[in-house]
């Protein structure tokens, strides 16, 4: 089974520059809209597809440069027995280093013998492919060679029109899976005569009169062959092909009309099972028409899920069901800068794999904003709430994915798998705990953002303490409202000084706390045995934040203001 080992792309729509060496398997690619995913597909599709007749347009040229020419070079490894014998490809062969992908022009001790196949498309719009080797300089011969090359690959597209894969044409996935051919030829034949037969009883009688007098013209023409005319079917038009032959439903309804994905789903199915099976699959958006687990299924049948994948598969993807299903080392993060291509290594470390299982959404986003727990979730997505409901961007708009780290232990670790990637990230973390200070300081000089309340602050303490003294009397009472003044009152006493106790209906009455209750009624918020505002997940947190929080930011203390206004500014930055 053929697979490429190296892919070289240069001046291809949103592409400049791209040296990638792809794994054998799945590669699946992923990152923000635009970033050049679909290109990479269709470029290799460009390159493999021996009967390219679309012609290129100017806007097929990097920023519609068409004074750098296209190119598109493959180098294609495990090769098979006729690819790979001395006659007639030996003087093409190469040598391919599997670990850094540089090519010696011969093949030789530690490498893996190799073809390397390349388009080049001028500003005369026309492809021109050939086979690079400095051991031949007949340039007729290298685009002789390309072609018988291109034939022995079996390119499986799941991409757009996928109908004739369901018919038993020459090449489609029914042609691999049979195992005894069809004689066809005469029966095809037959039933083309039998159509003609019976079409042209039928017109005759419908036509008559026009028959007639088309008679008498030839007859006054000295036209013989055309006086006594009749209607049928084109025999030079009514050849019957394999290609004729569709699958069809219960109802005679051909599979040729399936939906998109469900197509997908089914010739992937069947492509697993062929006698034949391709070298090289191409699917983009490979979730389009399908629900969660039928995605998990085609995952399946594409072999995703093989150690020993059947054919190697170049896939694009905005689905978090696909980067949380597919292993680490099976997803490819594409970066775009200025047209220059990046696809970072991901490793399968655990991890990595971990925060790809638990935050697949977040993979999709520009920007990563890791929260230290589910109060800081639900805070930042009220405040950005209540910034959208006053005619501000919103986290979602500038692309920014919110991380919850479950714990201050987990910070760094979920920043680092980001990180690692190239994301853009940020901390929102209490300072009641810290987490290691080398390796935050280490994140801190590599760009990541690090916000955070003051020392010993949690983020009851930044509220209570940060807002004023009448919005900490409405925190309370959204407090009393779920778990009645009696408990408060208690809770809140015990965070007081032995000779002090909390009594809300006075605090409510004068409509302010003193600073020592202010503090008692943050810890007492903070509590384990019963968390004012965190018992349930982001829901509350983030009620409090859009209805409490947000409208009382400009009279909050300057520090609170600050590390908030940071937080969305540095997100709005990464947003375009």
């Amino acid at each position: 089974m053929g697979r490429i080992a190296k892919v070289q792309i240069r001046n291809f729509r949103s592409i400049r520059q791209l040296d990638w060496l792809p794994k054998p398997g799945f590669n699946c690619l992923f990152g923000p809209g635009d970033s050049g995913k679909s290109a990479v597909l269709d470029a290799i599709n460009w390159c493999l597809s021996t009967n390219f007749t679309r012609a290129a347009t100017d806007a097929d040229f990097y920023r519609l440069d068409t004074n750098h020419p296209i190119e598109i070079s493959l180098v294609i490894a495990d090769l098979a027995p006729e690819l790979g014998s001395l006659e007639p490809f030996g003087p093409f062969h190469c040598g391919l280093n599997p670990e850094t992908g540089d090519i010696e022009d011969e093949p030789g001790r530690g490498l893996e013998t190799a073809l390397s196949v390349t388009l080049r498309i001028d500003q005369s719009m026309q492809g021109l492919w050939y086979l690079n080797s400095s051991r031949v300089e007949e340039e007729s011969h290298c685009r002789e060679m390309a072609s018988r090359m291109l034939r022995r690959l079996s390119l499986l597209q799941l991409q757009g029109e996928n109908a004739s894969q369901l018919t038993f044409g020459r090449g489609s996935v029914l042609f691999n899976l049979t195992d005894d051919r069809l004689e066809l030829s005469g029966a095809l034949a037959q039933a083309a005569r039998a159509a003609r037969e019976q079409f042209g009883d039928s017109a005759n009688a419908q036509l008559e009169a026009t028959l007639t007098r088309v008679g008498e013209i030839a007859g006054d023409l000295g036209v013989d062959a055309a006086t006594d005319a009749s209607a049928s079917l084109d025999a030079s038009q009514t050849t019957l092909r394999p290609g004729h032959i569709a699958l069809q439903d219960r109802y005679s309804v051909p599979l040729t009309r399936l939906g998109l994905g469900s197509s997908r789903l089914l010739i992937a199915g069947l492509q697993h099972e062929a006698a034949t099976g391709a070298d090289i699959g191409l699917i983009d958006e490979l979730e389009a028409g399908l629900e969660p687990h039928r995605i998990v299924r085609l995952l399946q049948a594409l072999g995703a899920k093989e150690n020993d994948a059947p054919l190697q598969v170049f896939a694009t993807t905005h689905s978090p069901v696909i980067i949380r299903e597919l292993r680490a080392d099976q997803l490819v993060r594409v970066r775009n800068t200025d047209g220059v291509m990046t696809m970072p290594s991901m490793d399968a470390s655990d991890d990595l794999q971990g925060t790809l299982r638990a935050f697949p959404e977040a993979f999709l986003a520009k920007s990563v904003i890791v929260c230290e727990g589910a109060g800081e979730e639900g805070f930042l997505r009220g405040l950005d709430l209540y910034r959208l409901d006053h005619g501000q961007r919103s986290l979602t708009a500038v692309g920014a994915s919110l991380v919850n780290a479950g714990g201050c232990n987990q910070i760094l670790k979920r920043v680092e798998a980001f990180r690692a990637l190239g994301y853009r990230t940020a901390i929102l973390r209490d300072d009641d705990k810290q987490p290691d200070a080398d390796q935050e300081a280490e994140l801190v000089s590599q760009g990541c953002l690090l916000a955070k309340w003051p020392k010993d602050y949690a983020l009851e303490h930044a509220l209570f303490m940060g807002l004023d003294s009448e919005t900490g009397v409405e925190l309370v009472k959204r407090a009393v409202a779920r778990y009645g003044q009696k408990t408060i009152d208690a809770q809140v006493t015990q965070k007081l000084p032995k000779d002090s106790s909390f009594d809300f209906e006075v605090c409510e009455t004068k409509e302010v706390l003193t600073e020592q209750e202010r503090w008692a009624c943050a810890e007492a918020a903070k509590s384990k045995q019963r968390s004012w505002f965190k018992d349930r997940g982001v829901g509350v947190m983030e009620e409090i934040a859009r209805d409490v929080v947000g409208p009382a930011l400009e009279n909050s203390a300057d520090w609170f203001k600050a590390e908030i206004d940071r937080i969305f500014r540095w997100a709005a930055d990464g947003g375009g």
